[in-house]
């Protein structure tokens, strides 16, 4: 998994005023898309390999696009907010070593 949207984000976040419709929509994409990644055979041996709830989550995001990023700023700014930290605590999940039990 990539910092390099969750820097997006929080450079979006920064500069949430001045962001277009166009421009949300972007971010949202492509933060589903990473979502999504999670799924791939990367990830295989993550916890999030076979989870129906993060499947769920990236169906319904994707499918509310344009109504999500025509949020207020305010709201906007906030599911920004939950979505850098969901893909960090992603992140660290996946990269955890793996546990050896005796």
């Amino acid at each position: 998994m990539s910092h390099g949207i969750i820097t997006e984000i929080r450079d979006a976040r920064k500069e949430l005023l001045s962001l277009s419709i166009r421009d949300r929509e972007r971010l949202v994409r492509r933060i589903v898309d990473e979502l999504h990644a999670v799924r791939s055979s990367d990830f295989s041996d993550s916890p999030f390999a076979n989870s129906t709830g993060l499947d769920h989550l990236v169906a319904r995001t994707y499918d509310t696009i344009p109504e999500i990023a025509r949020m207020d700023d305010r709201n906007f700014g906030m599911v920004l907010d939950q979505f850098a930290e969901l893909l960090e605590t992603i992140t660290n999940i996946v990269r955890l070593p793996p546990t050896v039990l005796h």
